[in-house]
């Protein structure tokens, strides 16, 4: 078994009794992160040589956000040439040192193509839209580290970020070669356009209650 399985925890409960910040991060080949990954509970990526773990759990509004943005862009992409992915589909971006994220969701273009390592174990190379809900331990990567790497994707049309603590999203659109146009919208009524049809910035967070949230956390 490889050091880096017998080295790393591979399930939530030991991942949340871990004393280091999340996301851990382990040197690692790919040929050991495609062990892990099959191997874990959680989700894990791996970038620049280190397998990157995170938990798995996510918060209600968390989950209510992912859910309200994938409902609209399967009623913007209907009968369209797509599939959908959500957090536990991998993507992979070759001209970033072929790294392999695990965005929240995902629109695939049709037909799709893969990075196979081994048969059984592959990601995809084409989402036309990635998405990802910001919490106050991924922001950081997201927007940091996996930011430049999906701008990479070759025929990605949408990025989107999505705050999950305040009404904030990130809207990345691609007008050319290595040129986006980038739009920040903080009010709920507030629109954007996906495939040329519009998302109020309020009914993604229809199902959240920010007040509520804080006093949950003791805020």
């Amino acid at each position: 078994m490889s050091t880096v399985i017998t080295a790393m925890p591979l399930t939530n409960e030991e991942l949340s009794k871990t004393d280091k910040p999340l996301p851990l991060r382990y040197p690692a080949s790919e040929e050991e992160y495609w062990s892990v990954a099959q191997e874990a509970e959680y989700r894990a990526d791996y970038y620049r040589g280190e397998i990157i773990a995170s938990m798995s759990y996510e918060s209600e509004d968390h989950a209510e956000i992912m859910n309200e943005l994938m409902f609209h862009l399967k009623s913007i992409y209907r009968g369209s040439n797509v599939r959908f992915g959500n957090s536990n589909r991998p993507v992979c971006i070759p001209t970033c040192g072929n790294a392999i994220f695990n965005p929240d969701g995902s629109v695939i273009q049709l037909p799709a193509r893969f990075y196979e390592y081994q048969k059984g174990m592959r990601a995809d190379l084409t989402p036309i839209v990635v998405f990802e809900v910001l919490s106050p331990s991924t922001r950081v990567r997201d927007l940091g580290e996996k930011l430049p790497c999906y701008k990479q994707i070759e025929g990605i049309e949408h990025i989107l970020y999505v705050d999950g603590a305040t009404v904030k999203v990130h809207h990345m659109q691609r007008q050319g070669d290595n040129q986006w146009l980038e739009t920040v919208y903080t009010e709920k009524e507030a629109h954007f356009a996906i495939n040329g049809k519009p998302i109020k910035i309020g009914d993604l967070y229809a199902g959240v209650d920010f007040e509520k949230s804080e006093d949950q956390s003791g805020k």
